[in-house]
């Protein structure tokens, strides 16, 4: 792994420790989840979740041009939550690479907006150039 994808995983691991709350207790008790714990969100709901978190859209993992690197999301992932955590590990990584995608879509359909806004305005500078021209 490069130096930026490093970092990468860095940003993301500090944005998982603060934002998610189903983190297990490393530490804590040596059987897992435990009853009072709230069950595991959706892949979809943690991702709608996520992409509505103004933190986590900073962290720009999914962007018009593609996605992150799904090991670094794996990495940062680990960092965190220790895959022998499977189900929350697994939740994390799956939720975390859904909404990147749904955040590359969002801006897909921005980018493709301004540029039809860019077509439009230049055909209707050059039409009022042509009618100019004509009226001359």
């Amino acid at each position: 792994m490069n130096q930026a994808q490093l970092a990468k995983c860095d940003q993301i691991a500090d944005f998982l420790r603060r934002r998610i709350t189903f983190i297990p207790n490393v530490y804590g008790h040596p059987w897992g989840r435990t009853a009072w714990q709230q069950p595991l969100p959706s892949v979809d709901q943690l991702a709608k979740d996520l992409v509505a978190d103004a933190e986590f859209r900073s962290l720009q993992l999914g962007t018009w041009l593609g996605t992150t690197d799904g090991e670094v999301i794996e990495t940062a992932v680990g960092m965190v939550i220790p895959p022998i955590y499977r189900p929350e590990y697994d939740l994390a990584v799956d939720g975390l690479k859904r909404a990147a995608r749904l955040q590359q879509q969002a801006g897909q359909e921005v980018a493709g907006k301004v540029a039809l806004s860019v077509i439009g305005a230049s055909l209707f500078a050059a039409g009022v150039v042509a009618l100019g021209r004509s009226a001359a």
